[in-house]
């Protein structure tokens, strides 16, 4: 209220100290008219005499009004009168608040987005960006989770944190046969969550007293989501009964509607007590069979620890204090395994976690989103450089009239602000908008996986784009701004001939060439990524994905035993394979190119001596036969599984051409060597498979090793069958051969094979998507620049060109005069652009595949792309000045 109380006590105290000047030039004039002066003569000298009444009244001012306030009034008048002046210049205005628009959209949503992996990676957790994460690490760096048994004894000793909560992401199927469908849940340790700190919107979450003992409490939490699709928001859904895997759970509770887990872009839909485990299926790697024997065996990997440091915890004293125990645990409860390690690392370092794998691609779309905003600045200092030529008799007559450079300075900046202001909620608007349709799109390439993208718009996003606002201000608009403010009623009468007009053209000449360049290297960038998505697309997996369908299953669900799963699998595939339309059919524990990694095994070579704390672990997968002719894998020596190699058979395995070659030279030195998977027996090498994709598509050669399924059972597997019968077709046959043999079990997921090739791409289609869009802003913004420029050149050589045609000029040679300018700025910022790419593009290293950072091809279609476009904008205004009256023009000046 003081503020405005001051405002209106000074327009007050102004009206009086006006009045008391009135008054005492009209008692000065009076006295003079009595000595005889004329009226007019007598006003005039009293005003003389007086000096000047404007100054005296800013004196006066500045001893009744405090500093600020006059400073407030001083910026308030700047303000309006740049409202006034933007709004009688609405083409200029619009296209600053326009080009903005785009530069700050662009940029708060690649905030936005980087925001949610790092400052706010888990929706309705406070704080989870200081959220710190425990992994074992080998000596050759390979980063594992660790067991509950040394989970508890984290829990329990490690005084750098105020508590840890365990988790681990699984697929579990809801409801039984047919009408059954999998999620993503997350198996939970008791105080999980407490420690993230998240409650229940109906019920209550799950408890550490539900961590007592294995299978004591079978419960269940719903995500706010599932209770809501699934569930029709039930508001007596608690005390419910659902199946999860056959097995009766409880539902105790829904979260809040804002949680989705903790494990980042998985949209996890129900929370399990770790204890539930062992009877929902989930052995996490052991081999023991009880419920007990599995929770208790330190081999069995389970999660990795989160929790918050206590107050006054750096995490260099977590990672001491951690790594001493995990020192302990090793001494005290060794295992028979290469040495280890315990390391704790921030959340968004978790090993396997999404922010490892997006930070490195949203590092390199901020890079190119500042690199748009370059391009608007420099496009916009432009056009207030031309504005502020079309200015200089004002800004001649304000320094003229008194104002201090600096003065004019502030005002140019003020209008700058202005139209950053609006440029700013419409970028905020622009990124609110653009969001959700990306998101839309990820999740469709994700599909028939549910995924969540914790992005939204909020206050730190707004106060980015602000900042962001008041920064491009200061940048497009100081430069300009100093530039304008130098002039001269000399430079104004003659601002074109002047070595100061002369500078301000080189000026704008130097913004048309950085554009042009900056345009060059988003384009370089964007070509880079989108061809190595067409290599994505190209690259051969290794496999035949065409025509092979993907039903996975899990028998123990339903409670069968070793021997009834083995006959159940056995029926199935015969079944399967005497359906017309299939040519083959076969089972496989993982499927290549899934979401979740495989669990990594440890392997003995026999005749190779292991060197001391050497990590000899490898992927594996249990395969019946047929795997190979089903996903046309070629096998570089040796033989397929049988049917001959069972469980009378002597054990048998085979190996991937990277294993062979690393080991013994070759596939074919493979053939009967031996080899040891965990704690099993020797087998004999029978066969060496070609190398395939098994985790992602832009991997390394790996080893790998194939088990046969009649020798090495397991309950949940995967049935693949390839035919030349439609897909669908294929599902719903193999659907309804399940329900002929058990119309009760659960089918987990039912797709084509080829669908998870398309989600390995998703990394690469969006950001080859979001490069696309950043390139070809940054395009459109050099050609808006460059067609402004060559505009305004033609404007002020209309008398020119008028004397040149008059003289009998043609109008291709004033075409040729102006695209040769055009293009010759065109070509100095290609080259610059290019010179620049082939520094930076080495940066791009980690987001290409199968491209390198010097792919000549997309360098070309860069250059050639730029250097059309600044053609196309240089010779429409070069055509329009072809076109010019002679007359006309001679009368221009």
């Amino acid at each position: 209220m003081s503020i405005f109380w001051w405002l209106k006590r000074r327009r007050l105290d102004d009206e009086d100290f006006q009045d008391e000047i009135r008054a005492h030039l009209k008692i000065a004039a009076d006295e003079r008219v009595a000595d005889g002066a004329d009226e007019r003569s007598a006003e005039l000298a009293s005003r003389k005499d007086f000096g000047n009444v404007a100054l005296t009244t800013d004196a006066a001012r500045r001893v009744w009004t405090p500093w600020w306030l006059d400073a407030l009034h001083d910026q308030m008048s700047d303000i309006r009168y740049a409202i006034r002046a933007l709004a009688k210049n609405r083409a200029f205005s619009l296209t600053v608040v326009l080009v903005l628009t785009l530069g700050i959209g662009l940029n708060a949503a690649v905030f936005t987005m980087l925001k949610a992996i790092a400052l706010t990676p888990l929706a309705g957790v406070e704080g989870s960006a200081r959220l710190v994460s425990i992994f074992r690490e080998t000596t050759s760096g390979r980063q594992l989770p660790v067991s509950y048994p040394d989970y508890q004894y984290l829990r329990d000793h490690d005084r750098a944190f105020a508590g840890l909560m365990g988790s681990s992401v699984a697929t579990v199927g809801l409801g039984k046969g047919r009408g059954s469908r999998s999620l993503w849940a997350e198996l939970v340790t008791g105080n999980y969550f407490q420690v993230l700190g998240v409650r229940a919107e109906r019920g209550r979450t799950l408890l550490p007293s539900d961590e007592i003992a294995p299978g004591r409490h079978p419960v269940i939490v719903l995500s706010d989501g599932l209770w809501r699709r699934d569930f029709a928001a039930d508001p007596d859904i608690v005390g419910k009964t659902i199946e999860i895997n056959s097995y009766p759970l409880t539902i105790v509770g829904v979260t809040d509607p804002t949680f989705h887990g903790t494990t980042v872009v998985y949209d996890v839909e129900a929370y399990i007590p770790v204890m539930m485990a062992p009877q929902l299926g989930f052995t996490f790697g052991s081999r023991e069979t009880t419920p007990s024997g599995i929770l208790s065996d330190r081999r069995a990997t389970f999660t990795f620890p989160q929790g918050h440091l206590r107050p006054g915890i750096t995490l260099a004293n977590a990672t001491a204090q951690t790594d001493a125990l995990g020192a302990a645990l090793a001494r005290d409860r060794p295992l028979t395994e290469a040495a280890e390690r315990l390391r704790a690392v921030s959340f968004w370092q978790t090993p396997g976690g999404a922010p490892m794998q997006l930070l490195p691609t949203l590092a390199v779309l901020s890079a190119m989103g500042l690199l748009v905003l370059t391009i608007a600045c420099a496009n916009i200092a432009g056009l207030v450089l031309v504005r502020g030529l079309s200015r200089r008799g004002e800004i001649a007559l304000r320094l003229a009239l008194g104002a201090t450079r600096t003065r004019v300075v502030r005002l140019l900046i003020v209008e700058n602000l202005v139209l950053a202001v609006p440029g700013a909620i419409l970028g905020v608007l622009l990124a609110s908008r653009g969001i959700p349709v990306l998101v839309s799109y990820a999740e469709a390439l994700a599909a028939p996986q549910r995924v969540f993208f914790n992005i939204s718009v909020d206050e730190l996003v707004i106060a980015f784009a602000a900042l962001v606002a008041c920064g491009s201000a200061l940048v497009f608009g100081l430069v300009p701004a100093l530039q304008s403010s130098r002039v001269d009623l000399v430079s104004v009468i003659n601002a074109d001939a002047s070595p100061r007009g002369a500078a301000r053209g080189r000026l704008r000449a130097a913004l048309v060439v950085a554009q042009v360049a900056v345009s060059l290297l988003l384009l370089v960038g964007s070509g880079l990524v989108t061809r190595s998505l067409e290599a994505a697309r190209r690259t051969n997996p290794g496999y035949d994905a065409s025509h092979v369908t993907s039903i996975s299953l899990d028998v123990k669900q339903n409670g069968y035993d070793e021997a009834r799963g083995r006959v159940f699998y056995r029926r199935l595939l015969d079944a399967v394979r005497a359906d017309a339309g299939t040519e083959s059919a076969t089972l496989a524990a993982y499927e290549p190119l899934a979401f979740l990694d495989t669990p990594a095994r440890r392997i003995a070579i026999e005749g190779y001596e292991a060197r001391r704390d050497e990590d000899l672990a490898v992927l594996s997968n249990t395969i019946a036969p047929e795997y190979f002719g089903t996903l046309r894998i070629n096998l570089a020596a040796g033989r397929a599984f049988e049917e001959r190699d069972d469980q009378s058979a002597a054990p048998v395995a085979i190996v991937n051409n990277t294993l062979a070659q690393k080991f013994w030279g070759g596939a074919a030195n493979a053939i009967g060597k031996r080899v040891r998977v965990a704690d099993g027996g020797w087998r004999t090498v029978i066969g060496v498979a070609a190398d395939i994709k098994y985790i992602r598509i832009n991997e390394s050669p790996r080893p790998y090793v194939y088990l046969p399924f009649l020798q090495s059972y397991r309950p949940s597997m995967t049935l693949h069958s390839q035919g030349p019968a439609p897909a669908d077709v294929l599902l719903d046959r193999a659907r309804a051969h399940i329900a002929a043999l058990d119309a009760n079990l659960p089918v987990l997921s039912a797709h084509r094979l080829a669908d998870q090739i398309k989600g390995a791409l998703l990394l690469f289609n969006l950001t080859a998507t979001m490069l696309f869009l950043f390139g070809a802003t940054g395009m459109a913004l050099a050609a808006l620049g460059t067609y402004g420029l060559v505009s305004y050149t033609v404007k002020q050589s209309t008398h020119e060109i008028g004397i040149r045609m008059a003289l009998g000029a043609s109008g291709l040679s004033v075409v040729r005069r102006f695209l040769t300018r055009g293009l010759r700025l065109g070509t100095i910022g290609a080259a610059v652009g290019i010179v620049a790419a082939l520094l930076v593009a080495r940066l791009l290293r980690s987001a290409l595949f199968g491209v390198s950072p010097t792919d000549a091809i997309s360098f070309v279609r860069a250059l050639a792309l730029v250097l059309g476009v600044v053609t196309v904008a240089t010779i429409v205004p070069a055509w329009r000045a072809a076109r010019t009256n002679p007359l006309s023009a001679l009368r221009h000046q």
